[in-house]
């Protein structure tokens, strides 16, 4: 849709990586697979501090020599004169703030900061000139009443974005995600729900705040004058080139790997978590996978999937992506907000199935001698301020 303006020399004036968090559109495996070895070896990943060492390792094993963490709401001298601050939102997310020359620049993406992380935020670093956001949606649960809440949903991204603005007291923001175009042939119906950046200009000018729009290639100076008009047109065009784009259709997989791997993820799920728990928190799921015109009973609480007939469905999805939420410790999580399902009845227990599998992902395990250490008691005391309340909105957005 949007043509790239990238020239590789500018990776040589590039000295710190930051990789918000985990999740495939942010880290990336291709990308960074196929950045230059001489770049890997000289640059610097930044990347949240975690009570593991899964993300650090994963760098390594793609080459990168330096990585350095970032503790919760801590300033980090990176060299004189610069300085970052990360502050964690929910168990993945991250929000990255720069400091230079007097200058403070939040990238809050898609974390999805509230009122009280930014009260947070401001309170360490005082206003922000300048705040970069997402604009449009990047996902959807899958709630089978999707006419009703996807409006509402991309209304609530707008929202933000100004209560954003407000509550950091920025001086403008800079839409910076999401670009995208859903491409599959099951998840294609989003784009008709899609904020575009005129929209959003729209309504900040409404309200009389200052919202910058950039286009590929287009170099952007701190406290100077900025016209969008170019830019606008430049989206407004791509976005109309993309409704005649193709669609992709859903990869094939076998139904053996579907069981093989759905009885792999309840091994390792009952490693890490009490038996007892699993079986009072996790209920069978019935899955209807579409392309291969079977239905599955997935029960990883106890171990086991097995294709079922008759009755009612819990969950329609494809088997490419049912495939990926099983065999990837994301996965569900990616699933989640991939657009690529349908969950038709047991949202409850399906959320569960997100939560516990967010927090497998996170390394949270809940069997005593897993839980109680103390790189986990260190990092639920730093996280304690603002944890609580964010897990209740996010659990309160998962409805």
């Amino acid at each position: 849709m949007a043509p790239p303006a990238w020239d590789a020399a500018w990776l040589e004036q590039v000295d710190y990586l930051w990789v918000s968090h985990e999740h495939p559109d942010h880290f990336h495996l291709p990308t960074l697979r196929d950045l230059p070895a001489a770049f890997k070896r000289r640059v610097t990943v930044l990347f949240q501090q975690m009570p593991s060492d899964k993300m650090p390792q994963a760098f390594a094993r793609l080459g990168f020599a330096n990585v350095r963490l970032l503790p919760h709401r801590a300033l980090v001298d990176l060299r004189p004169g610069l300085q970052v601050y990360c502050y964690q939102v929910g168990q993945m997310d991250s929000v990255l703030a720069v400091m230079a020359d007097g200058t403070c620049l939040v990238n809050v993406n898609d974390a999805e900061a509230d009122a009280g992380d930014c009260r947070l935020i401001r309170g360490d670093l005082g206003p922000a000139q300048v705040v970069l956001n997402q604009f449009s949606l990047a996902g959807y649960g899958g709630e089978a009443d999707r006419d009703e809440r996807l409006p509402r949903k991309a209304r609530a991204v707008v929202d933000s974005m100004i209560a954003n603005h407000r509550d950091l007291g920025a001086e403008t923001t800079i839409p910076i995600a999401s670009f995208v175009r859903f491409s599959c042939e099951d998840n294609a119906y989003m784009n008709a729900y899609a904020n575009t950046p005129s929209h959003v200009a729209a309504a900040f000018e409404h309200l009389g705040l200052r919202l910058d729009v950039l286009a590929p290639g287009e170099v952007y100076e701190v406290g100077r004058a900025w016209d969008s008009r170019p830019a606008l047109q430049f989206w407004d065009e791509a976005f109309a080139r993309g409704g005649a784009a193709p669609l992709d259709p859903p990869a094939p997989v076998e139904l053996s790997a579907l069981v093989a791997a759905a009885e792999a993820l309840a091994a390792r799920l009952a490693a890490h978590y009490p038996a007892w728990l699993l079986r009072g928190w996790l209920g069978p799921v019935i899955v209807r996978v579409r392309d291969l015109e079977v239905t599955l009973r997935l029960d990883l609480a106890r171990g086991r999937c097995e294709p079922v007939t008759g009755g009612k469905v819990d969950v329609e999805v494809c088997g490419q992506p049912l495939l990926f939420a099983l065999t990837q410790p994301f996965g569900l999580q990616t699933l989640g907000v991939s657009a690529r399902l349908v969950v038709r009845r047991g949202a409850k227990n399906w959320r569960r199935h997100r939560i516990l599998l967010s927090m497998y992902n996170a390394e949270v395990y809940l069997r005593p001698r897993q839980l109680l250490t103390r790189r986990n008691l260190g990092h639920l005391q730093a996280r304690m301020r603002g944890g609580l309340r964010q897990l209740r909105y996010q659990l309160q957005r998962m409805r």
